[in-house]
C-alpha cells in the first residue's frame, strides 16, 4: 500500500499549491458607476476573494502591473476607456489577465465580440451569483495558464537559433545521434546545445521540456 500513497500526497500538494496560487489572485473591479462596484466587491468578497475597486480603466493601467496574473470584472461602457478599449490594450502588451464584461441592455454583440478578442467571459447585469462563480473561475484558470505561457516564452526567445532547431528536434522524439544527422553536426555538439536548452528553459526533464515546447505551439 505505501507505493500508492506517495502519489496521493504529491498530488494533494500540488492541488493545495494550485488552489493557494488561485486564491492569490486579485479580482479587480472596474466600473465608472459606484453602485455597481460596490455591490460587486461585495458578492466576490464573500467568495473569500481579493478585489480591488477602480473607478475607471485608465487609472487601473496607471497603478497596476499588468504582467501579473488577476481577473478584471470590467464594464463594457465607461468614459476615456472603455472594456473593449481595455481588452485591446491589453492583448497589445501580451498581457495574461483575464477579463470578465459586464454588459447592460443592448450590449451582447459588444460582449461576444470581445469573447472573440480574448476576455474570459461575460455577465449580464443585475449580476448573478452562480454565474459570477463560474465565470471567476475559468478566468482564474486562463490567467494562470496565459502567465505560464508568458514565461515559457520568453524562455524560449534565449535559445539560439541553433538551439531552437536542436528542441524542435527533440519534440519530434528523435534521439542525439539522429538530430546530429539531421542537422549535420556531431553528436557531442548535439549534447552541448541539449544541455543548454535544458538549462535554458529551465527543464529537469526532457519530458518537460516537451510539455513546454507544446504549449507554445497550442
Amino acid at each position: 500500500m505505501i507505493p500508492n500513497r506517495i502519489p496521493n500526497e504529491h498530488a494533494k500538494r500540488c492541488n493545495h499549491l494550485a488552489d493557494s496560487r488561485v486564491k492569490q489572485l486579485i479580482i479587480h473591479i472596474i466600473d465608472d458607476e459606484e453602485s455597481v462596484r460596490t455591490s460587486c466587491d461585495f458578492l466576490i468578497s464573500s467568495l473569500g476573494l481579493a478585489t480591488q475597486v477602480w473607478s475607471s480603466a485608465m487609472v487601473f493601467l496607471q497603478q497596476v502591473n499588468i504582467y501579473k496574473p488577476a481577473v478584471i470584472i470590467s464594464d463594457l461602457m465607461m468614459p476615456e476607456m472603455s472594456g473593449q478599449a481595455l481588452q485591446a490594450h491589453l492583448n497589445k502588451y501580451d498581457s495574461p489577465i483575464a477579463l470578465i464584461a459586464l454588459t447592460g441592455n443592448g450590449e451582447i454583440a459588444d460582449a461576444v465580440n470581445m469573447l472573440k478578442q480574448g476576455a474570459a467571459d461575460y455577465l449580464e447585469k443585475p449580476i448573478n451569483s452562480h454565474r459570477l462563480q463560474e465565470a471567476i473561475a475559468q478566468a482564474q484558470a486562463l490567467t494562470i495558464k496565459r502567465a505560464k505561457l508568458y514565461d515559457i516564452r520568453h524562455l524560449y526567445m534565449q535559445l539560439t537559433d541553433k538551439e531552437k532547431l536542436v528542441a524542435n528536434e527533440l519534440l519530434q522524439g528523435n534521439i542525439n545521434k539522429v538530430i546530429a544527422d539531421h542537422l549535420d553536426i556531431s553528436v557531442r555538439t548535439v549534447e552541448v546545445h541539449r544541455s543548454q536548452v535544458m538549462k535554458k528553459m529551465q527543464s529537469q526533464h526532457v519530458s518537460e521540456l516537451i510539455q513546454k515546447l507544446v504549449m507554445l505551439e497550442s
